[in-house]
């Protein structure tokens, strides 16, 4: 019998999926969170870096489109030098501090824009399914009060973990699945949007596969909603191991049911 030879991957990738520390307000999902600067969460905000700082990262993606690397790089080297202040969002307080700590001395920028067409499938359902349509709101609300309840009651590291754990990655992708049955046998609203999700985070893929180099530990801080396909087309790539970020957080502070967004069998 010949032997199989185990092929080792040329770099390790983890995805970190995060929620927005100060929202822009860019999501669907609205959120009022508190204060990332204040002094309880930069306290917060060191132990996690501490944490992730284990990994030791080689190279640190983050979620910003790569025509902003100049300008990004600028301000890393600047607080690198201690002439800049770190602003509140994430890329910031983990990109820049692990960077800094870890001798990382560029960000990478690998994110795409595509807008996803949310108008059309609201049309779609006020044609069709009136009453869905009146629950779609609510349900983005109900998931906004969810976070800021979590923000309430948890620490940054503990709200990571919640974002990481297996049960928060299937939830987040099953909203995108939900929405497929929207269609008439022609008009398919709901489904073009899982389809121009799944596009654009294959994007994103791309622009992360070309920046990486072979033994390359790469620490992806991104939104959490994209984890699932990023992680999956991690895997699927054959020669990229993916390592969880649930192995350097701590243990997720909540139960599956608290997590779960949308009614189903688990």
């Amino acid at each position: 019998m010949l032997a199989v030879l185990a092929l080792a991957p040329f770099a390790q990738v983890m995805i970190l999926g995060t929620y927005h520390f100060a929202d822009a307000g860019l999501d669907a999902v609205k959120t009022q969170l508190r204060d990332t600067k204040s002094s309880v969460r930069q306290a917060e905000i060191l132990d996690i870096v501490k944490r992730l700082k284990a990994f030791r990262p080689t190279r640190i993606a983050i979620e910003a489109t790569p025509d902003r690397a100049d300008e990004i790089n600028q301000r890393l080297l600047a607080y690198s030098e201690g002439n800049y202040t770190l602003s509140a969002n994430e890329i910031d307080q983990l990109g820049f501090r692990i960077a800094k700590q870890c001798g990382v001395n560029q960000l990478t920028p690998i994110d795409s824009k595509l807008n996803l067409d949310f108008s059309s499938l609201m049309q779609f359902l006020g044609a069709h399914d009136a009453q869905r349509a009146g629950t779609l709101g609510p349900l983005m609300q109900g998931i906004g009060k969810k976070f800021e309840n979590w923000d309430k009651r948890f620490s940054v590291s503990q709200m990571l973990a919640i974002h990481n754990s297996k049960t928060y990655i299937r939830e987040s992708h099953r909203f995108y699945v939900s929405l497929c049955d929207a269609t008439d046998g022609n008009l398919s609203p709901g489904a073009d949007i899982l389809g121009d999700w799944y596009k654009r985070n294959a994007r994103i893929y791309g622009n992360l596969r070309r920046n990486i180099q072979k033994d390359d530990r790469v620490l992806v801080i991104y939104g959490s909603g994209h984890s699932k396909i990023l992680r999956e087309l991690v895997q699927d790539s054959g020669d990229l191991e993916l390592v969880e970020a649930s192995n350097y957080l701590p243990a997720c502070p909540v139960p599956a049911s608290e997590i779960r967004f949308i009614d189903g069998a688990e």
